[in-house]
C-alpha cells in the first residue's frame, strides 16, 4: 500500500513538471519593481537580455548603415553603442591605426581622487563622436587616458541627475555625513561607452560601463558625483591571451564636479547642441544634381540649383550655453 502511494506521488510531480514547461510561454511576465537600487537595474538587465535573445532566435538580424538620416533613428533603438554606429565619420586609415574616435569640441575641468592622494583637478575636454548622437568628456586618470561618452537617452539622464542635484543643493537637501556608497547612486544609473588608452591620441581599448550619478561632500564641500563601474575590456573579448587577461577590467573612476563644472557638462550635453553639430557631420541622403531636360527642338533646359544651405553655425561652446541657465552658485 505504502508503494502504491509513494509511486503515485512521484506520478503526480512529474506530471506537474510536466505541465509547467509545457505552459511556460503561457505565463504572464514577471513584475519588474523599478525602486531605484541596483537590484532593480539587475532585474531590468536580466528580462532585457532574454528578450533580446528570443528575438535574435526567432528573427534575422538586420545590419544598420549608421551615417545616414534615414537610419539614425533606427540605429538608436538598438544598441546606442553599436560597432557600426561608433565608427562615426572616421575613414579607413583611421580605424586602421585606431586614431581620431572622437574631437575634442572645448577645454573642461573635474575633480579626480586619485589612487594614491587626495583630490586634484584636472583638465581635460569635451568631446563629440562625428556622425553620431554619442558626447561626453575625456581626461587622464592615474597613468591612462579615458573618453567617457553619452549617448541620447544616456545624456538625458547625466543632465535630469545634474538638475536633481541642482534642486537638492538649493533646497538644502544634501546629506553632509552620509556614506559615498549611500549617495554614490542616488539620482539613478546609466549605461555608458569608454575608450581608454595609455595616450589620449590612440585609445585602443573600449568598454560599456554602468555609470552611477550622485554626490558626495569632501571637506564640508559638495560635489556631483560620476561614478564609472568596473567594466569588461572588450578590445580582447574572446581572447585568452596572458595580455588580454591583464587587460581584461577596467578601473572604477569617479569624477568630481563643482556646480560651475557640471553646469557646463550639462550644457554642453543637450540635445539641442549636440545636434548642431550632429547636422554638420552626418551625411545627408537626396539628390546631388538637378535634372536636365531635352526639349523636342533638341535645346536643353536646367532649372537652376538651389543655393545650398550654409552649414549650420558653429555651436556654442557649453561655456555661454551656459549662461543662457540658471546663474552658477560658485
Amino acid at each position: 500500500m505504502k508503494k502504491t502511494f509513494a509511486a503515485a506521488a512521484i506520478l503526480s510531480i512529474f506530471c506537474a513538471l510536466a505541465f509547467c514547461k509545457g505552459n511556460a510561454n503561457e505565463r504572464p511576465p514577471v513584475d519588474v519593481y523599478d525602486d531605484g537600487t541596483e537590484e532593480a537595474q539587475k532585474q531590468k538587465d536580466d528580462i532585457e537580455k532574454k528578450k533580446k535573445a528570443a528575438e535574435e532566435k526567432g528573427q534575422k538580424v538586420t545590419k544598420i548603415k549608421w551615417n545616414t538620416k534615414k537610419n539614425r533613428l533606427a540605429a538608436m533603438q538598438g544598441d546606442p553603442y553599436n560597432k557600426k554606429k561608433m565608427i562615426g565619420k572616421r575613414g579607413f586609415g583611421e580605424r586602421l591605426l585606431n586614431i581620431n574616435k572622437f574631437t575634442k569640441i572645448e577645454p573642461c575641468t573635474a575633480y579626480l581622487r586619485l589612487t594614491i592622494g587626495g583630490l586634484v583637478l584636472r583638465k581635460g575636454h569635451l568631446i563629440y563622436r562625428e556622425g553620431t548622437d554619442v558626447a561626453g568628456f575625456e581626461m587622464y586618470y592615474d597613468s591612462s587616458a579615458y573618453a567617457l561618452q553619452f549617448a541620447t537617452a544616456d545624456r538625458a539622464a547625466v543632465i535630469d541627475a545634474i538638475n536633481r542635484y541642482f534642486n537638492d543643493f538649493d533646497e538644502k537637501r544634501l546629506d553632509r555625513k552620509a556614506n559615498f556608497k549611500k549617495t554614490r547612486a542616488v539620482y539613478g544609473f546609466c549605461n555608458s561607452y569608454e575608450d581608454f588608452g595609455i595616450i589620449s591620441g590612440m585609445m585602443t581599448n573600449f568598454s560599456k560601463p554602468k555609470v552611477y550619478l550622485g554626490y558626495t561632500f569632501v571637506k564640508h564641500t559638495p560635489y556631483f558625483t560620476i561614478n564609472v563601474r568596473p567594466a569588461k575590456n572588450l578590445a580582447y573579448e574572446g581572447d585568452q591571451s596572458e595580455e588580454a587577461m591583464l587587460k581584461g577590467t577596467t578601473i572604477e573612476q569617479t569624477y568630481f564636479f563643482t556646480k560651475a563644472q557640471a553646469k557646463k557638462l550639462a550644457a554642453f550635453l543637450d540635445d539641442s547642441n549636440i545636434s548642431s553639430m550632429q547636422d554638420e557631420t552626418t551625411e545627408d541622403e537626396g539628390v546631388s544634381e538637378t535634372d536636365v531636360y531635352e526639349a523636342p527642338d533638341g535645346t536643353e533646359s536646367q532649372q537652376e540649383a538651389p543655393a545650398a544651405s550654409q552649414p549650420a553655425q558653429e555651436s556654442k561652446p557649453a561655456s555661454e550655453a551656459s549662461e543662457k541657465s540658471e546663474p552658477s552658485a560658485e
